[in-house]
């Protein structure tokens, strides 16, 4: 990675252009948290009025300055921005942070300027984090820089922490005493008007001082830049996101089934799952997920012991486990009488193991080495609620010293000074806990991420083999829903199998031989989407009679919504033994995604259908059959046969393919995907949009 982003967080000088001698201001404040927190680097004010700021020789222009600057922060008034990235760039200067707001954030002429400095930027070979943003803090001991206008002291941890929202940034920041966060990096990018999320991913990989990758986001700039590394295994680290907008609107209308059951939020859902990204509900999941990825070694399966002092937190502990499908360890008789000659005769040797209010350190110490000689435990969740005769920082040590390499992880429930003393006093300085359910997420997230880890690495050919697929076969087609040959056409090209079918003008059905019977008849129009909304569709047609009647009542109910019968469709009619659903969209950020699960004219009331990225491996596939209801059931069940599952796969993987080679593909639909009486399979009605 080049310069131009490390600069940002390892820089060796930093000029503050529009740094003020009026406290309060943010020109002041941030040049006052950058000194003070301990920056070694050398700092270059630029203000025109002032001889110095807080002690530092300031420079009435950037021109003046003949150091080389690695980093430049502006924060001066919007109308003098651009001036002054203008000398900068002129300069030579590679890393600009741009703190002043009024840009993109306030409409159409502010979006204007900052499109201009964005391709300024650009021109120069330059990145630019902001505007409209607080900053970014680099808490390394060589370092020691906080160019932030917050004035809470971070403390030095190894995850890098990128927020979208400054304020809520800010907000993480003026925790820190209560929560005991850390990081090494934090940056908030603001309008991410040049460097965004992807850059980091990338960025982060590269920096040994960061071992974990924690971001707040309320939009992607680019999904599928984001997810690519992913499949490409280039993220080794694990990566938190906690994404907000989980009930906005969803997409707008689409015209096919499969537009109509997405959200973006399920897209988002569902592609980060995909690919081993951790997407965490709130803020302290994030920062305790990543507190377990630093600070334990990741267990080896789902069996967790429980080991308490009170009822009903132990409680709290274990309904969270199920939750988070994890599972009570079963002790072995041994361990049960080794927790015997221990544990209070009124207390529990069962998982969970009550101590009872008198439990004391020595006897969690050596509870907790008992249990984690088990067997059958891969994780413990060691619970503390401070009793009178009891104190709890002692407790909490003594755990600590338990020789294993199974994570024990502490929930205390202590008097409120506890935290203050711990902070100060403890040698292990190991994260504690404050909640009984916050375990349980850790180890289900660390689970994810290892299990996820595995699939990307064994499938890793198969991802790249969807990367690299080349256009088949150039498509010259008109915009808008495809016609019925060319749908033929396509389709045959990916064998998907499409049923044998022929379109009859209305005014040829008197003509037409009984090659067919019994058949389906359809109306087709290039201005109805949906058939069956119209009852437009007449099965099992058995002679000559039956079809004409049926021709004549379906374009009598065209005519009642002012549309006309452009042709008719005829298909074989196939009794259909189940309704299926393929389909896919191009999502605007996360690029082809498909969709499988029930079919029919119900499917957006039934709603059992799952998505993915069109990125797929054969592991993708298999979970995408056994999520939904349909999936179970072509699998067998009530002693009925499966279908052929593996052509099952083959039409969905061609399904993908189609969609990740022809961009012009908007949105497509194999609905319904009909499996017959004889578990042969029929693409009975296909619609395709161009764009």
């Amino acid at each position: 990675m080049s310069n131009e982003i490390k600069n940002f967080f390892y820089p060796k000088s930093i000029c503050v252009v529009g740094a003020s001698t009026k406290e309060k201001s943010i020109g002041y404040e941030l040049l006052k948290t950058i000194s003070t927190f301990g920056y070694q680097g050398m700092i270059l004010p630029v203000n025109p009025k002032a001889e110095s700021v807080l002690g530092y020789k300031c420079y009435k222009t950037i021109d003046e300055i003949n150091d080389q600057i690695d980093l430049a922060i502006i924060v001066v008034p919007k109308q003098f921005v651009e001036d002054s990235i203008d000398t900068l760039l002129t300069k030579g200067v590679k890393s600009i942070l741009l703190i002043t707001a009024g840009f993109k954030e306030i409409g159409k002429a502010g979006e204007e300027v900052e499109n201009r400095i964005v391709q300024k930027i650009k021109d120069a070979g330059a990145r630019m984090v902001g505007p409209n943003c607080m900053g970014v803090i680099n808490t390394i001991e060589d370092i020691k820089l906080n160019a932030t206008f917050v004035a809470e002291k971070p403390e030095f941890g190894n995850t890098g922490f990128f927020s979208q929202s400054g304020a809520l940034g800010a907000a993480v920041l003026n925790s820190l005493r209560e929560t005991h966060i850390k990081f090494a990096h934090f940056i908030s990018a603001g309008n991410k008007a040049d460097i965004n999320e992807n850059d980091l991913l990338k960025y982060w990989q590269t920096d040994d001082n960061i071992k974990t990758l924690t971001y707040y986001l309320e939009s992607f700039v680019n999904g599928e830049e984001f997810i690519i590394p992913f499949i490409t295994n280039e993220v080794e680290k694990p990566v938190l996101v906690l994404k907000a907008g989980k009930t906005a609107g969803g997409m707008k209308a689409a015209s096919s089934h499969t537009g109509a059951l997405s959200s973006k939020d399920k897209v988002v859902d569902a592609l980060l799952n995909q690919f081993g990204i951790i997407r965490v509900n709130d803020l302290n999941e994030m920062f305790n997920t990543a507190k377990g990825f630093e600070n334990f070694k990741s267990p080896k399966g789902n069996r967790i012991a429980v080991i308490t002092n009170a009822g009903g937190p132990a409680i709290l502990a274990v309904d969270s486990l199920e939750k988070e499908n994890l599972e009570l360890a079963e002790f072995t008789e041994e361990t049960k009488n080794k927790l015997r000659e221990v544990v209070h005769p009124e207390g529990s040797v069962n998982n969970p193991v009550d101590l009872l209010p008198g439990g004391n350190a020595e006897t969690y110490k050596r509870v907790n080495e008992i249990v984690s000689e088990d067997e059958n435990v891969d994780a413990i969740i060691s619970i503390f609620v401070e009793p009178v005769m009891v104190q709890p920082f002692d407790v909490v040590e003594g755990i600590y010293d338990v020789k294993t390499d199974k994570p024990i992880i502490q929930v205390d429930m202590p008097l409120p000074e506890f935290w203050d003393t711990y902070k100060r006093d403890s040698k292990k300085q190991m994260p504690v806990f404050r909640n009984p359910e916050d375990p349980a997420e850790v180890i289900s997230n660390m689970l994810f991420y290892n299990k996820s880890k595995k699939k990307l690495i064994e499938y890793k050919d198969q991802y790249e083999s969807m990367l690299k697929c080349k256009v088949c076969k150039k498509y010259e087609f008109e915009k808008g829903f495809l016609t019925q040959e060319q749908v033929n056409e396509i389709a045959d090209d990916y064998g998907i199998p499409v049923i044998k079918n022929k379109l009859v003008k209305p005014e040829a059905l008197k003509s037409l031989n009984g090659e067919f019977y019994p058949l389906v008849i359809k109306g087709i129009s290039k201005d109805v989407v949906h058939k069956s909304e119209l009852n437009a569709v007449k099965l099992d047609i058995r002679n000559k009679e039956e079809l004409l009647a049926s021709a004549e009542e379906i374009e009598e109910n065209f005519t009642k919504y002012d549309f006309k019968v452009d042709e008719f469709l005829i298909q074989p009619f196939i009794k259909t033994k189940h309704e299926i659903l393929i389909g896919g969209f191009r999502d605007p950020s996360f690029g082809p995604i498909i969709m499988f699960g029930t079919g029919g004219k119900y499917v957006e009331v039934v709603c059992d259908t799952t998505i993915r990225s069109a990125y797929l491996c054969g592991a993708d596939i298999d979970e995408m059959i056994d999520t939904t209801v349909i999936g179970k059931i072509l699998k067998g069940v009530r002693g009925e046969k499966p279908i052929d599952m593996d052509y099952l796969k083959k039409i969905i993987l061609a399904s993908a393919l189609m969609l990740i080679e022809n961009k012009n593909i908007s949105e497509f639909d194999l609905n319904p995907l009909i499996v017959a009486q004889d578990d042969s399979i029929h693409a009975v009605d296909i619609r395709i949009k161009w764009e």
